[in-house]
């Protein structure tokens, strides 16, 4: 996979995460709405190359139903925001490894 495939990955992986994290802060805020249904974000992880022109990433699909548990979307959230971190670590780290190489062709 080539760096421009990692981050094109790396980014769809941020906006699933933050997806989740703002479905998770809508469902807490609508809590005590009346006729409130909870969504739930479901996540699909793409391989790269299983289709033809597929980059691989990550797509968001939102479902409504249920009621709000505020524990499940704490839960939720904190797992979007460690997601979020580790996806931004994995831009970081290949901008790194970038410069090295330019560093080492130079």
């Amino acid at each position: 996979m080539s760096i421009s495939g990692v981050l094109s990955t790396a980014v769809t992986g941020l906006h699933a995460s933050s997806v989740q994290f703002r479905t998770a802060a809508n469902n807490i805020v609508n809590a005590n709405t009346p006729n409130y249904e909870a969504k739930e974000v479901r996540t699909i992880s793409q391989v790269a190359g299983s289709d033809q022109g597929n980059t691989g990433g990550v797509t968001t699909t939102i479902i409504e139903g249920g009621d709000v548990s505020l524990v499940s979307e704490y839960i939720n959230m904190t797992q979007a925001k460690i997601s979020y971190t580790a996806t931004a670590e994995v831009i970081a780290t290949s901008e790194e490894l970038v410069g090295s190489l330019l560093d080492i062709t130079s």
